[in-house]
């Protein structure tokens, strides 16, 4: 038996995902990759002369950018684990998703409002799942 809650997170988990891949990485395939570059380097181009070059402003655009890519990687490999742990009915892989959510949400906090559900319902899942798995072993 596996535990319902874990398999909502896992649902909303992959939905959410997706939509992340298909919004940040569906940009960089649908140009090509050569094309997206260059259109990157102008739209930056066109940040900085609006902000200036200022060394700051520099390392804030850097600083945003790196932790939404982390915020991308950590659920999108959340989400793979969390439908490996269902698949085998494994509590620690499913909390193992959940920290992983946790850490893209605190990665990128402005994704607080879906996410920080998500994770939860991820770490109750992880929790019944363990439930169910101690109480088959004792039958």
């Amino acid at each position: 038996m596996r535990s319902k809650s874990l398999l909502v997170s896992n649902i909303l988990s992959t939905l959410y995902s997706l939509f992340l891949l298909w919004i940040f990485g569906g940009a960089i395939i649908a140009a090509g990759g050569l094309d997206y570059i260059y259109f990157m380097q102008d739209y930056f181009s066109l940040v900085f002369n609006l902000i200036g070059y200022s060394t700051v402003s520099v390392t804030v655009l850097y600083v945003v950018l790196i932790l939404l890519l982390l915020h991308i990687f950590a659920f999108t490999l959340g989400f793979i684990f969390a439908w490996i742990g269902y698949g085998v009915k494994s509590s620690g892989l499913a909390k193992f998703s959940a920290v992983l959510f946790l850490i893209g949400t605190l990665c990128f906090p402005i994704y607080i409002f879906p996410c920080l559900p998500l994770t939860i319902l991820a770490f109750v899942g992880g929790n019944n799942q363990k439930k169910i798995n101690t109480a088959q072993s004792n039958q």
